[in-house]
């Protein structure tokens, strides 16, 4: 049987969605009120709202920096924002759709872009967003239950990576790669891939650190320590409406991390996944067991803040813009290929 990793996502999710659905019946929780476990954020940051309305949400301090540009952009406006975005941090720039999700629709500005074969790629909203060299990159999963702060799963992502032999090129070690799909035209776009690599040389593939995009999660919660936890949730606590989700964090080390140095790429609220359970040495019933516990723990903050103010969308307007989200972004994925 392929590894549970592989499946499809509606497949290996769909027991989830179940179990959320009867968990809410139990307690009388209509089933769109579990966005407010996170009370405080675009329908608990579900994905169907600004990736940057949520970052702004938090306290700053920790995050890299990142600025919203509003489609449509003129080549020359978009030229100019870059330009001084540049000038205050550098190349490369990171530019991602702001409802992105899974890693779909990013693009990498090493150097000052052309910008009239990347205008058209922007569909909708993007950020701008300083690109950090720091190598170890973590999901860090958080919920705040009754008060009490805690990280529930760390998962550590292993960017692909190849081996030279000598004789075959990037593209074909790639294309060989276990790993390997037609999603890696994302990234490797930015190699030479007609280079043949050294005997025994590695060469990292990729920049974005997605499952879907080719990253192995494994399971690293045991790296939870007092420093990293204090870091963790001076961020968190500046949201008090932020009670269930995952912050994506960049770090040197992993000392440095598990001293609590290290940058928030972005956070994820109540659609957030605890991917440590993707660790492929996990069984299937033990990644059920983390997926399973995460959904109670969900069930359970919202319960807790069932009466909090919200304003929340009919079920008919969130199906609705759930799939003309997703629409968009396959459509700005597409385009982020080919610019």
């Amino acid at each position: 049987m392929r590894p549970f990793e592989f499946w499809h996502p509606r497949v290996f999710e769909a027991p989830y969605y179940l179990y959320l659905l009867l968990q809410c019946a139990r307690r009388g929780l209509p089933i769109k009120f579990l966005a407010k476990a996170n009370y405080a954020l675009d329908h608990g940051e579900l994905g169907l709202g600004s990736k940057y309305s949520t970052q702004m949400a938090f306290a700053q301090n920790g995050f890299l920096p990142t600025l919203l540009l509003d489609a449509p952009q003129t080549t020359s406006a978009l030229a100019k924002t870059i330009d001084t975005f540049a000038e205050t941090h550098g190349y490369p720039i990171i530019l991602k759709p702001d409802i992105g999700a899974v890693g779909k629709g990013i693009m990498k500005l090493d150097e000052r872009p052309d910008t009239s074969k990347i205008v058209g790629a922007i569909q909708g909203a993007y950020l701008l967003q300083a690109f950090t060299p720091l190598a170890f990159e973590y999901g860090v999963f958080f919920i705040r239950k009754k008060g009490i702060n805690q990280i529930t799963g760390i998962n550590q992502k292993h960017f692909p990576t190849i081996v030279g032999n000598g004789r075959d090129t990037i593209a074909a070690l790639a294309a060989a790669h276990y790993r390997f799909t037609d999603h890696w035209q994302m990234f490797l776009k930015y190699l030479d891939t007609e280079r043949v690599p050294d005997e025994r040389e590695q060469v990292r593939l990729s920049f974005i650190g997605s499952h879907t995009m080719g990253c192995k999660f494994t399971d690293d919660t045991h790296l939870a320590t007092r420093a990293l936890e204090k870091a963790l949730y001076s961020i968190c606590d500046s949201q008090p409406g932020f009670n269930f989700g995952r912050l994506d964090v960049k770090a040197e080390s992993e000392a440095a991390f598990r001293e609590g140095q290290f940058v928030v790429i972005e956070v994820n609220g109540v659609a957030s996944l605890p991917t440590h359970m993707f660790d492929p040495r996990n069984s299937l019933r033990r990644a059920y067991e983390i997926f399973l516990g995460h959904g109670k723990h969900l069930v359970d903050i919202a319960t807790e803040h069932r009466d909090k103010p919200m304003t929340l969308k009919s079920y008919p307007e969130i199906w609705r813009l759930a799939k003309a989200n997703q629409s968009l972004l396959n459509n700005m994925h597409d385009k982020a290929i080919s610019a």
